[in-house]
């Protein structure tokens, strides 16, 4: 069928039988079909046709889904003297809260209070922590086919509200529900390594989640020798200290975790029949700290532990530690491969060698070696 003109619509709209038969026969349909406008066949995803699946389970309809949103936060470099611009280093991504919002159903209110009570109930068995669930956003076309979906990660409640009930209005009563995840990125989902505290006799602890900054230090002090008239001495102390502050540890194994740190620490081991220290014990053991490619040997000099979580039987599920740690041997950071190793000394060529032999009376010339500031030459 032909599509009919604008003008022919006009003739239809003043009367109301052409109109009629205008509707039966499909010619509005098709006038919008073959216009301008957006067609059917574009697949364009609607704002309001939406699904949201929550850990696997269908949490029923909602009205609307806000927050779909990753803030990347770069961090901002100051230089002096630079005064016309900012430069800018790679930040911290966040992602704020999805807040959900709907009538509140008979079925779908009363399936999201059961998902709730579960999610609580891992929370006070000390569970939750270990447990990340996934939410998927699905947006829709006109004919309800997906367009696109984003999976999110890590999802946990932070807020439900109910409707707010007055004689005032005659509104339909609205649920909220907000939750907090960790992206929905999914090539981005791979968490660093984790970091371990061992000891080949006393085990080994694996932090749950890394520190947020680690400090290196290594302190001087100025000192002055009566009598020897030096004045002024700078004496370095050779230890080099690593501070791990906030490392987490989380999940039913935290208290065995806590007695190795206590261990790690040097406390002298209590003798089970009589309750006394062991003296024995009292030395510091050569600990192995390590985070990915970064292993030092280390001894715990400072211990701090926070228990911040306990189950419902009173076992710790969760605790923040701060461990201070002095190096004693070796290096903090290994040797990236295929780095040059430094000459120890350098060779003149022969003509030189025998001009520096003849000025320092040495009769083998190849026995004279190039002082600081030679002429290049080969490596030794």
């Amino acid at each position: 069928m032909a599509a009919i003109s604008a003008g022919q619509l006009g003739g239809m709209l003043g009367d109301p039988s052409q109109t009629a038969k205008g509707l039966a026969s499909g010619g509005l349909a098709q006038l919008f079909r073959s216009g301008p406008g957006v067609r059917r066949t574009d697949k364009l995803g609607l704002a309001m046709r939406f699904q949201v699946t929550i850990g696997g389970v269908q949490l029923g309809l909602w009205r609307s889904c806000r927050g779909l949103r990753a803030d990347f936060k770069p961090e901002v470099v100051r230089v002096t003297g630079d005064y016309v611009g900012q430069y800018h280093l790679p930040g911290e991504v966040s992602y704020p809260p999805i807040v959900l919002e709907r009538a509140v159903h008979r079925e779908h209110s009363a399936r999201l209070q059961r998902w709730l009570v579960d999610v609580l109930g891992s929370w006070r068995d000390g569970t939750g922590d270990d447990t990340r669930t996934t939410a998927r956003i699905t947006l829709l076309d006109a004919d309800g086919e997906p367009v696109d979906s984003w999976l999110l990660y890590g999802v946990r409640p932070s807020s439900w509200s109910g409707p707010d009930l007055s004689a005032d209005t005659n509104q339909v009563a609205v649920e909220r529900l907000e939750l907090v995840h960790e992206g929905f990125f999914p090539d981005l989902q791979a968490r660093a390594a984790s970091a371990t505290l061992s000891s080949p006799k006393l085990g080994t602890v694996t932090f749950a989640y890394n520190p947020a900054k680690m400090n290196i230090t290594r302190s001087s002090r100025a000192s002055q020798l009566v009598g020897q008239g030096k004045g002024l001495v700078i004496a370095s102390d050779t230890a080099l200290r690593v501070s791990a502050g906030e490392v987490l540890l989380v999940g039913p194994g935290v208290a065995q975790d806590v007695q190795k740190l206590i261990a790690f620490s040097g406390a002298p081991a209590l003798d089970g029949q009589q309750g006394t220290a062991t003296a024995s014990d009292a030395e510091l053991p050569e600990l192995t700290f390590t985070w990915g490619k970064l292993s030092m040997a280390v001894k715990l000099s400072t211990l701090n532990v926070n228990l911040t979580r306990f189950d419902g039987d009173g076992q710790p599920v969760r605790a923040q530690a701060t461990l201070d740690l002095v190096v004693f041997k070796g290096e903090i950071f290994p040797k990236q491969p295929g780095a040059p190793t430094p000459a120890r000394s350098v060779w003149t060529d022969p003509a030189q060698w025998r001009q520096r032999a003849a000025a320092s009376g040495i009769d083998d010339p190849t026995r004279a070696q190039a002082r600081a500031g030679g002429a290049p030459g080969a490596r030794r």
